[in-house]
């Protein structure tokens, strides 16, 4: 499962991924990065059975931590299969059928919302908005 870690500046300078490794024993997959001077946000995918105990332990060390169940929404009233997130999604979530619609794997998402910023109808959201 992914999940999304939130790291407040005063602890961005701390080992955290290693730290929470060493702890638990879980592998964990990096997705996506962003990390500058004021904020730390990173997707990892961690092995469903273990997300609750690597969770926990990211939350002693103050980090914000939220699972991607369901990290975009798409709404097929406003998509007009026009394409621009096939295009676009780095890790193939969209792909074109043979029937000429658009189908989703939300599994692959790593919420870089660029297929968000590409929509020309606003079909794509992140399950906060």
């Amino acid at each position: 499962m992914k999940i999304i870690l939130k790291f407040p500046q005063k602890i961005m300078q701390d080992p955290l991924l290693a730290d929470v490794v060493l702890e638990t024993g879980v592998r964990i997959n990096i997705d996506r990065a962003l990390v500058d001077a004021s904020v730390g946000e990173i997707v990892i995918d961690v092995p469903d059975e273990r997300v609750e105990e690597v969770a926990a332990a990211f939350r002693k060390r103050g980090t914000e931590v939220r699972e991607l169940d369901k990290p975009i929404v798409f709404d097929e009233a406003e998509c007009v299969q026009c394409g621009a997130c096939v295009s676009v999604c780095p890790v193939e979530v969209f792909k074109y059928n043979n029937d000429r619609t658009i189908s989703i794997d939300l599994t692959r998402c790593v919420l870089c919302k660029t297929c968000m910023e590409m929509c020309p109808h606003g079909a794509l959201k992140t399950a906060e908005e």
